[in-house]
């Protein structure tokens, strides 16, 4: 199969999912959490997730470093596969809650560090509904998630 991706022109939003193309601003895995850039003015940006809670989409391909490639896809919208958080107590279930864990794993929102970041800013920091599970003891494991789905 050959990959065309460098030559889309624009946002795709077929199939239930939105997945934009964003400039990314570091060094960015395949699959992480991404939040919101500031480097470039006039474009979407995007940077790999620095804390608990702060990811507002997944890159569906990685950047070796910031502008490398010039644009990655993003899903904003829509289902894909994750690896639930090996955490004791905040595994993923199907029908809970989900956000990100740094960056390339996700846990139940009900950790403190959630409570604390809404307690004091009154937002969101869902990422998305858990859609099986158990994610639960004797490691990660690989859910799907229906990311942008916050009630």
């Amino acid at each position: 199969m050959t990959d065309y991706y460098p030559q889309e022109e624009g946002a795709i939003f077929d199939s239930g999912a939105y997945i934009i193309p964003c400039r990314p601003d570091d060094t960015i895995s395949e699959m992480s959490s991404v939040t919101v850039g500031t480097t470039v003015a006039g474009r979407i940006s995007v940077l790999a997730s620095a804390a608990t809670g702060d990811g507002i989409g997944i890159a569906l391909k990685a950047s070796t470093a910031a502008g490398t490639p010039s644009r990655i896809p993003v899903l904003f919208y829509g289902i894909c596969k994750v690896t639930g958080s090996a955490i004791a107590n905040y595994y993923l279930v199907a029908g809970s809650f989900a956000m990100n864990n740094l960056t390339t794993t996700f846990l139940a929102h009900q950790t403190i560090a959630y409570n604390a970041t809404v307690a004091g800013g009154g937002g969101s920091h869902i990422m998305g509904l858990c859609l099986q599970g158990p994610s639960g003891p004797g490691g990660a494991h690989e859910v799907l998630l229906l990311v942008g789905k916050t009630s």
